[in-house]
């Protein structure tokens, strides 16, 4: 049995709604394109002001057999919610915007009530003006990373951030960032821990590949739901701060004579001032008051600027030290270059020196612990 509901002209093709039984006292309900000739019949009856219902019964009769449209491969409208039908395995909806044109749009879905959630927030962004969000498009990783390092290229860290970035590439090679799941992010966890990579490091890790992807929110270049989706992901245990520090003079004496000429300046510096590698590596001659005996440090860890006084050892070492007036670093090489990493010959003057599991920062350590004796 076929019922005729009602039919509409679309982009210049005409459609018909009909109800079809295709069980007992069950009716599905189908949306299909008339062919030309029947359009022209139809529009004949209308035209003379004549019912069609009957005629298009007796079309539809003849045109069409009562297979369910799903079989089929057209629209099957859902009969509990008005503005959803069905193509192949997508819901879909339909409505009208601000200015009552007729809108459809593929939810995206193959579940009923996520479509129906979706179709409820689109009309209300439709009442109130709102123009549905432009669809979009697939961005692999390294597109995302040179934005997002670009975007962070004034912040102290983004040399770190780019061997985050290294390593992403070595492990995932260039995803699109919409793959970037729960699943992924562990799987690299998995495979950092297999490399021996301590737990704060993969954490820090972690933070960068998910503040990348919330910029990608912002930006419009990915969905909201996929970034909020990796909240999942939570840090690991990291272990207690290590504490390492000279115990004493002797052992100090033996680290600066283990040094060579170019690195003794920087360890003894470090000895007295507590000062970090960076701001070490960085000093310049116009931040070292001889004149009252101040270093004056801008650029710190924690933003702030501060001035650390330095005693008489300090004040003969920069004496002698200075003897490039066209170089402005205090510590640099023969070629007149500031240094830029101290591990390797720091790690080869600790082992000469017969020092275990000792760091660069532990020099920080000690000069603390120095002043608390003194």
């Amino acid at each position: 049995m076929l019922l005729a509901k009602l039919y509409y002209i679309r982009r210049n093709v005409t459609y018909i709604h009909f109800s079809t039984e295709v069980s007992h006292r069950k009716m599905q309900q189908v949306m299909v394109q008339l062919p030309a000739d029947v359009k022209a019949q139809l529009d004949a009856l209308r035209k003379h002001g004549t019912t069609a219902s009957r005629f298009i019964r007796h079309l539809l009769e003849q045109h069409f057999d009562p297979i369910p449209a799903a079989k089929k491969g057209r629209c099957r409208l859902a009969r509990s919610t008005r503005g959803l039908y069905k193509r192949g395995d997508k819901w879909w909806k339909t409505y009208r915007d601000a200015i009552a044109t007729q809108r459809f749009e593929s939810c995206k879905t193959s579940n009923k009530k996520e479509a129906e959630q979706r179709l409820i927030d689109r009309w209300k962004e439709a009442r109130e003006g709102i123009e549905p969000a432009a669809p979009i498009k697939l961005l692999a990783l390294e597109d995302r990373q040179a934005r997002y390092l670009s975007f962070v290229d004034h912040q102290r860290g983004v040399a770190t951030k780019h061997y985050h970035f290294a390593h992403f590439k070595r492990v995932w090679g260039n995803p699109l960032i919409h793959s970037l799941t729960v699943e992924a992010l562990d799987q690299y966890r998995a495979v950092r821990l297999g490399e021996k990579v301590g737990p704060a490091t993969i954490n820090r890790e972690m933070a960068t590949v998910k503040h990348a992807l919330s910029k990608a929110v912002e930006w419009k270049l990915l969905r909201k739901t996929a970034r909020e989706e990796l909240t999942a992901i939570k840090k690991y245990q990291e272990p207690n701060g290590r504490l390492r520090y000279l115990s004493g003079q002797a052992e100090a004496d033996r680290l600066l004579q283990a040094c060579d000429a170019s690195l003794r300046p920087i360890i003894v510096t470090a000895l007295h001032t507590g000062m970090r590698k960076g701001e070490l590596l960085s000093l310049t001659w116009d931040l070292v008051g001889m004149t009252h005996g101040f270093i004056r440090l801008k650029q710190t860890k924690n933003g702030k600027a501060r001035a650390l006084p330095f005693n008489e050892t300090l004040w003969t070492l920069f004496s002698g030290l200075r003897t490039r007036r066209d170089v402005p670093w205090v510590f640099h090489d023969a070629a007149g270059h500031r240094w830029n990493d101290t591990r390797h010959p720091f790690e080869a003057a600790c082992e000469a020196a017969g020092l275990t599991d000792f760091h660069f920062h532990d020099l920080r350590h000690t000069y603390a612990s120095w002043l608390m004796i003194l």
